[in-house]
């Protein structure tokens, strides 16, 4: 770069090294085919494989370049930072030197955005921890680029809370570089962009601003100090059952790692937090450890093929957030027949060939469709140079991890990121609770094994204390989960994901409570189906697919595979999820997403907003789109459900008083309530959609008499000559009155519900 007599670059040097630039950016798009075969299988093979450019803080005084022939970076010790600043090899950024080169630079308002809450920065005490310092090339202030951060490290790992928090991400925001200024006007780096409702028009706004902390006049190079990024996180606000708030706070935010490549620069944060009620100065205090993996990545880097699809009436896809017209999100399929490449990590060898079966069914819907398979993928071995490099929420990678490192309450999760423009997908995950459901399966086929044992033994009254100690056990255990909220914020206004809590994200590990394993099948054969569902249910997700809750309305139930659904993205209980599978709707689903093709059917897809759940939404939502049902005809799955109900509450199946309270199987209870009351607090407004309901057996044909339909079914029930007989069958006088007090509070608990929503009174279930 040329320097004038006063030591600025010359106008000539800059508009040279900004064309410089600007012209490997275009090359970038021109070639981004290429990149893009380079992004899907970076280690392909050891020619064309870009070697890591990563870079720790493990290390002091380091000083190092990184990028490629390209793009170049400075990484530097916070410490030499400070050395080669007090031997002016690196100007101040208050030196009137410095002040007129960055005033040359591309600009933003005049104020960088005050992100930061009151309370966090309050709360923030920095230690003394190594950090590192960025160079950012002069020549990229001013460019197009995506930024966005996903907590990729827990070091808690033994809290299913807190193990819950891996994988948030903030969304990707389309952003420019531009130089501001702060409150005390030094000059920042600010990224600048639009957030919520965004188009072309969109006033353009600071977002997010990093302190200037110096300037390298050789290497032309800004340098940034973007550690205090971590302390404008507002990162944990977690609410309790009793509604107190139980928070940790920030005691240090440091700059661990940087790493380029790809046309992305990623760069990790390591905020260190401690219980609010802690002394800062207690080195007893436990410490919890968030790792935010933040990138900024060059639009150059997105394929300029890719054809954006908005959303359409009858399949469900994830939808950009920041636009002010929603795209859906998927992978592209334009990269001159290109696949997109998944890393697996740490999945026991046992379940290897499940799981590559997964991917080679969504390949074998692809192969039809596309003509071609989409996904590629191979295992990495603990033992394997690129192990450490690949982490699981790094956008340069498409990984799916059997998590060894944390504990958390789904099943799987399978979340994304995509370009909020356009709706390509830059990376997909899959993480998947390996452990603790090995763990729990293997419980619960042993307590079935054993309470089918005891059954046919004559022992029903020793199986259910069994089964009712198993499911206490699972209820101690995860119970309390889904009272655990947070909410995670960058400063006062970017609200964080938290996949983890997004239920069109969650997997039902476990739901299907009192069930035992289907007769007929061995451990083997179910892990074998569950596995398999899981990951591509998971894997749907990624693919862009949302739930679809409308799915058991297209089975056939013979017991095959597949026969319990049309849809993979269904949610199933324990005694269908292993029989779930790629069905007709999902299908459907990719044709469109994927080719562009209209479905054909649009009324097989409902999702999570389409279920009632309160007076309100029961009265306008179809009470055939629930998550909690399963078969062709969910009227009368409720019905069998409510039986099941009475069976445990009565102890039917023996003389001995029941086990079961009321009290103890209330979750139970609403959820059968609901999915019978539904019907009848719908009829009106939605019965024209029902497409399982008339027709069968005494049913009526209209939508005016579904009301008293479900209250006689409730008096069917509640109100049957048999169970006068089982209660008298009981074998003590204790045991009778037992049973008969669990009916009448049954029948309060629905005349309580129902009641709730104006549908019944206690009087009109009455059996007299």
């Amino acid at each position: 770069m040329g320097y004038d007599r006063a030591g600025l670059p010359t106008q000539e040097s800059l508009v040279k090294l900004k064309s410089s630039v600007l012209s490997l950016c275009t090359l970038a798009v021109l070639s981004s085919a290429c990149m893009e075969l380079e992004t899907a299988n970076p280690f392909k093979s050891k020619s064309n494989r870009v070697s890591s450019n990563r870079v720790t803080n493990q290390v002091m005084n380091v000083n190092k370049p990184i990028g490629d022939d390209k793009i170049k970076f400075q990484v530097i010790s916070e410490s030499l930072f400070k050395q080669k600043s007090l031997s002016n090899k690196i100007l101040s950024v208050n030196s009137p030197l410095a002040r007129k080169i960055i005033n040359s630079l591309p600009k933003g308002d005049s104020s960088a955005p005050s992100i930061a809450s009151a309370d966090a920065v309050d709360q923030t005490v920095v230690i003394n921890e190594e950090s590192l310092i960025l160079g950012f090339p002069m020549g990229l202030i001013g460019e197009q680029c995506v930024f966005g951060g996903v907590i990729t490290k827990v070091s808690d790992k033994t809290s299913e809370g807190l193990g819950t928090l891996k994988l948030t991400d903030l969304p990707a925001l389309n952003v420019r570089t531009l130089i501001t200024q702060d409150e005390n006007s030094n000059p920042v780096m600010t990224l600048v962009g639009c957030a919520y409702d965004c188009n072309e028009n969109s006033e353009q706004v600071g977002l997010v601003s990093f302190p200037i902390v110096g300037l390298n006049q050789e290497t032309g190079m800004l340098m940034i100090d973007l550690a205090p990024i971590g302390k404008e996180l507002d990162l944990i606000t977690m609410l309790d059952p009793k509604g107190e708030a139980t928070k940790l706070k920030a005691i240090s935010s440091a700059t661990t790692a940087f790493d380029y490549s790809y046309s992305t620069l990623v760069f990790d944060i390591a905020n260190k937090m401690i219980p609010v009620t802690a002394d800062v100065n207690d080195t007893t205090a436990p410490v919890t450890e968030f790792t935010v993996r933040w990138y900024l990545k060059l639009t150059s880097g997105f394929n300029p093929a890719f054809t954006s699809r908005e959303p359409t009436p009858g399949v469900g896809f994830f939808q950009t957030e920041r636009g002010s017209t929603p795209k859906i999100t998927r992978f592209s399929t334009t990269n001159n027949g290109n696949n997109v490449h998944y890393y697996i990590k740490d999945v026991p060898a046992e379940f290897r060939s499940i799981f590559a079966g997964a991917l080679d069914n969504w390949n074998v819907e692809f192969k039809k469709q596309l003509g071609r398979n989409l996904l590629t993928y191979e295992f990495v071995e603990t033992t394997d140079a690129r192990y450490a490099e690949l982490v699981t929420g790094d956008i340069r990678y498409n990984i799916i991890e059997w998590d060894l490192n944390n504990r958390a309450g789904y099943g799987g999760l399978g979340p994304s990121i995509a370009n909020q423009l356009t709706g390509e997908t830059i990376s997909a995950n899959v993480l998947i609770q390996g452990p603790n459901i090995v763990d729990m399966y293997t419980k619960w086929f042993g307590v079935s094994q054993q309470v089918t044992e005891l059954q046919a033994s004559g022992l029903a009254s020793e199986a259910n204390q069994l089964l009712k100690k198993f499911h206490r056990d699972v209820e101690r255990k995860t119970g309390h989960l889904d009272d655990i909220k947070y909410s995670l914020k960058l400063g006062k206004t970017l609200t964080m994901n938290i996949p983890s809590q997004r239920p069109e994200l969650h997997d039902p590990i476990y739901k299907g409570h009192f069930e035992i394993v289907p007769k007929g099948v061995t451990y083997k054969e179910y892990m074998t189906g569950y596995f398999t569902e899981m990951l591509e249910h998971e894997l749907g997700h990624n693919l862009g697919l949302r739930h679809n809750f409308k799915g058991n309305l297209g089975a056939f139930e013979d017991g095959s595979k597949g026969s319990v659904s049309r849809s993979i993205m269904e949610y199933m209980g324990r005694p269908y999820r292993h029989l779930n599978a790629i069905g007709l709707y999902d299908k459907m689903a990719l044709a469109f997403g994927y080719k562009g093709e209209a479905p054909t059917h649009l009324n097989w897809f409902c999702t999570d907003e389409d279920q009632g759940s309160n007076a309100t939404s029961l009265l306008a939502k179809s009470p055939e789109c629930t998550k909690s049902d399963a078969t062709s005809d969910p009227y009368s799955f409720w019905e069998n459900r409510l039986s099941r109900v009475l069976d445990l509450l009565l102890d039917s199946k023996t003389t001995v008083a029941p086990i079961w309270t009321v009290k103890e199987i209330i979750t139970q209870i609403d959820e059968t309530v609901m999915g019978l009351s539904a019907y009848a607090l719908s009829a009106e407004k939605t019965s024209a959609t029902w497409s399982n309901f008339f027709g069968k057996g005494n049913r009526p044909e209209v939508a005016a008499d579904v009301k008293a339909y479900v209250l006689e079914s409730f008096k069917t029930k509640l109100c049957d000559a048999k169970l006068a007989e089982i209660i008298g069958s009981k074998e003590t006088p204790e045991a009778q009155a037992l049973a008969q007090a669990n009916l009448a509070e049954l029948q309060k608990a629905i005349a309580t519900k129902t009641g709730e929503w104006n549908l019944f009174k206690a009087e009109d279930l009455n059996c007299l």
